[in-house]
């Protein structure tokens, strides 16, 4: 026996075990048939002639690590495809775009271990694209074709999950039309066409979830716009609220306007404002996805004496609802409907936690006016005038004064359990309201309560404080004075309930604490402080909006693409921070996206480190979009990823033009970068102007690909490029 051969003879008998199981798996599928069976036939190609004696079975280093790929590849193949062969008939179909995504990736796997080994394989004819198009096609076609069996499994899911539903039967039907509308759209992308294209631009904007991947359980309110139910977001297994607008149709023009006003929510992350995950925009469904909080509106929790019982908790609620108001204010929204049935509450360990919700939507607010014009009028005449400043009953413009008028009503909803003007008739409170009369405050309400009420709905616009002056405000007087005697229906038994932002042993004060140590534009370190998402409103208002810094280190944290996205919107319009270091969190492709969309535009940042954050190589395109406008980023570090050669190709393509301003990328320790990028580093190193340094050491590149790399780029004066690297012990 050769001694080469030690290689290929410890991994090739788990290569034919996997690879048959894929072959056996293959015949028992139900769906999507073609694109599974090509996939089959390509691991044949290449693990038929591994067994080959004709190849080179050199034992090397490069040549068990393409090999352990390979087998890496074939796992995750043998387990995709049996989700066809296991799954329900609608788990099948439901999500075919995401499993349409996942054939694309692992067939480029394959291309890519096929190159890695050097096999005799015509690589061009055996990964045709354009058969891809056709079993994809194919595959839709049988779909298609069996909406009647489809219907009958969702209705068996629809029983399971809605039995106390009275409005079960038109439920079900918006739920099977909302399939057949995403089969459409799927049909349409693989045609490639202008649709296709369109389509792909809209869907960048915000998450689009179907309507048949959510279950609306439960009528939890209504609005005067909408209907919200609690539900559940099927393939994500999580509760949601349903926002379901009352809108049945739109003009194109009115659609993106629409479109954008839901991208700007989307957006959107901040602890007290309520998070968009995403949107259904379907033809008989327009529905926003929104957070879930369990005691309902801050209205429904005033009504149950349960709740709210001492003065610390209104105190917090208060400046919760403020910093909401300051961060909408901060980023140029004026909300326009301030009321405590829009400040959303749900129970925390130490207390409450608050959420502003319903921003942002005048175009939907007036186009649902619009279509059901009789309701919404009635509605919001009713649900809204209690709160409405003086200027905007003379027909004023909305303004961020306005707000604040509406947030000192709310305010005095807190304080006093009850509802304002009740059982007023509206002409007289219009007529007050104008003249300058206000609502009783009753004499046991703190004064120092009572004053930001009364600052808040100050007859004069200009009189009244910003949403920042009041947090600073009520900031000073719950540090300043202690716990105020509670007024007759409060139980001073529970007057010691401690609310997140007014713990002295609260993190996020401890955090707040660390920052402020920190000096005016300099460098803040937050490395290893057990970080999350939740934390990073307070980081990115704290630390880069108020210490302006320079340099901002968050490494070896848990923030994940929420975190990301809070980031983002502090950058868009940052001027001062010029490093941002993030090794080591949960970024992925997505908080990436995030980020290049907010830095496409930005000149200042100049350095972004982005190693061990699980992108791969959407996430490392999404970067080569950014590089193709950003030309002041001078450092990218995405050492130790997943991204492989596509990313590398995409990356290198944009570097080489001159107008690139990057100097120095680290790519080393991505295991999926193969030979099959060396071209492309190449052509790279040679035509960019500013590139002077790269690490590509510890991929998948072979002794051959290092040297070829090394040779071709020798003649470029100055440029280091790191292809091994001794780490010390």
């Amino acid at each position: 026996m050769q001694t080469g051969a030690t290689t290929v003879l410890k991994f090739l008998p788990s290569i034919l075990r996997i690879a048959k199981t894929i072959y056996e798996i293959t015949k028992q599928v139900t769906a999507n048939k073609n694109q599974c069976k090509r996939l089959s036939e390509r691991v044949k190609c290449i693990v038929d002639i591994l067994q080959d004696d004709s190849i080179d079975k050199s034992d090397s280093p490069s040549m068990e690590r393409a090999l352990k790929n390979l087998k890496g590849t074939l796992k995750d193949s043998a387990k995709f495809i049996e989700k066809f062969a296991d799954a329900s008939i609608v788990s099948r179909f439901l999500h075919n775009s995401d499993h349409q995504q996942t054939f694309e990736e692992l067939t480029t796997r394959l291309s890519n271990n096929a190159i890695d080994l050097n096999l005799a394989l015509n690589i061009s004819a055996i990964f045709d694209q354009q058969q891809d198009v056709y079993d994809r096609r194919a595959d839709l076609a049988e779909i298609s074709s069996k909406l009647d069996e489809i219907a009958s499994e969702m209705a068996r899911q629809q029983n399971e999950l809605l039995k106390q539903n009275k409005n079960m039967k038109d439920e079900f039907k918006r739920r099977f039309d909302s399939f057949k509308y995403s089969l459409r759209q799927d049909i349409l992308k693989a045609e490639r066409g202008v649709e296709a294209k369109e389509m792909e631009e809209e869907f960048k904007l915000f998450l689009h979830i179907p309507y048949h991947d959510l279950i609306c359980e439960k009528l939890i309110g209504q609005g005067g716009f909408a209907d919200v139910y609690k539900g559940m977001w099927l393939s994500q297994h999580h509760q949601v609220a349903i926002k379901q607008i009352r809108m049945t149709d739109l003009t194109e023009n009115v659609k993106q306007t629409v479109l954008h006003e839901i991208a700007t929510m989307y957006k959107i992350r901040y602890n007290h404002v309520l998070g968009v995950l995403g949107a259904c925009i379907e033809p008989n469904c327009y529905a926003l996805v929104v957070e879930y909080m369990s005691l309902g509106s801050l209205f429904d929790v005033l009504k149950n004496n349960k709740h709210i019982q001492s003065w610390r908790d209104r105190w917090s609620i208060a400046l919760q609802m403020t910093k909401g108001v300051n961060y909408l204010h901060s980023i140029s929204i004026v909300h326009c409907d301030i009321k405590s049935l829009n400040f959303l509450m749900d129970q925390v360990i130490d207390g409450y936690l608050v959420k502003i919700s319903d921003f942002g939507l005048a175009k939907i607010r007036q186009e649902t006016s619009r279509q059901t014009k009789e309701r919404a009028e009635q509605v919001v005449s009713s649900g809204t005038l209690q709160w409405k400043a003086p200027e905007l009953l003379k027909f004023g413009k909305p303004s961020k004064a306005s707000d604040i008028y509406s947030l000192g009503i709310t305010y005095w909803e807190l304080a006093t359990r009850s509802e304002p003007y009740e059982d007023l008739d509206e002409a007289v409170i219009c007529q007050g309201v104008k003249s300058g009369e206000r609502l009783d405050i009753p004499e046991d309400i703190p004064p120092a309560f009572t004053s930001i009420i009364t600052s808040s709905w100050s007859q004069e616009p200009k009189k009244r404080p910003t949403a920042e002056e009041l947090i600073k405000e009520i900031t000073k007087m719950t540090s300043d004075t202690v716990e105020q005697s509670a007024p007759s229906n409060v139980s001073a038994a529970t007057a010691n309930v401690i609310t997140p932002e007014l713990s002295p042993n609260n993190p996020e004060s401890k955090l707040e604490d660390l920052i402020n140590q920190f000096k005016l534009g300099s460098t803040v370190n937050l490395n290893d402080q057990q970080i999350t998402d939740l934390d990073m409103p307070l980081v990115a208002q704290q630390a880069i909006v108020k210490k302006k810094c320079t340099s901002l280190w968050i490494e070896r944290n848990q923030i994940t693409l929420n975190g990301a996205s809070v980031l983002a919107d502090a950058l868009y319009n940052n001027l001062t921070l010029s490093e941002l270091w993030l090794f080591s969190n949960q970024i992925s492709d997505t908080g990436v996206k995030y980020l290049s969309r907010a830095l496409a535009a930005n000149q200042t940042l100049r350095k972004l480190g982005l190693a061990a954050n699980n992108i791969t190589n959407a996430g490392a395109e999404y970067l080569a979009t950014l590089l193709q406008t950003n030309h002041t980023i001078t450092m990218l570090g995405l050492a130790k990823n997943k991204i492989g050669n596509q990313g590398v190709q995409s990356l290198a393509k944009v570097i080489a033009k001159q107008k690139s301003g990057l100097q120095t990328l680290t790519l080393d320790r991505n295991e999926f970068i193969s030979d099959s990028s060396i071209e492309s580093l190449i052509d790279m190193i040679k035509r960019s102007q500013s590139l002077q340094v790269l690490w590509i050491n510890d991929c998948g590149l072979t002794n051959d690909g290092k040297r070829k790399l090394r040779d071709k780029t020798a003649s470029k004066k100055e440029f280091k490029l790191v292809t091994t690297y001794e780490y010390s012990s």
